[in-house]
């Protein structure tokens, strides 16, 4: 019985020093901090130049380019509230308000439904200094 216990016990010390610690999951705020590009508009099209830039502390910028020379800038803040995104961004003399709702928030991909339903899509755009890691098929 005695030898049953020690064995017990040295087991269970056994798992608790060997188990790796269980990673961190990133909350929706962190998930979002980064550049966006839109991919897929309300209307469907996917030749639109807008991109979101969420900052850590809630800033956001808005950069959508008009035509090859003319690109507007709206600058703003954003929060993270459980699956909505209210936002305020600064639009010439006035301010535009609003809440988008998060459909989909992955690590490249959001997707986010404005207050009157309309879909729109982006994906996370990758800084130039980060490397993409080859596939497994690739050929060196």
């Amino acid at each position: 019985m005695r030898c049953a216990v020690i064995s017990l016990v040295a087991l269970g010390i056994g798992s608790f020093a060997g188990a790796a610690p269980v990673p961190k999951e990133r909350t929706e705020a962190e998930k979002v901090v980064g550049t966006w590009k839109m991919v897929l508009d309300s209307r469907g099209n996917k030749d639109t130049d807008v991109e979101l830039d969420f900052s850590q502390g809630g800033k956001m910028v808005i950069r959508q380019r008009l035509d090859k020379d003319t690109v507007s800038v709206y600058e703003g803040t954003y929060r993270i509230v459980g699956n909505e995104l209210p936002y305020d961004v600064k639009q010439g003399p006035r301010v535009k308000k609003e809440t988008l709702t998060i459909k989909k928030l992955t690590a490249d991909e959001l997707i986010l439904i404005d207050p009157d339903g309309l879909k729109e899509e982006f994906v996370r755009v990758k800084k130039k200094d980060e490397k993409v890691e080859p596939k497994k098929d690739d050929k060196k």
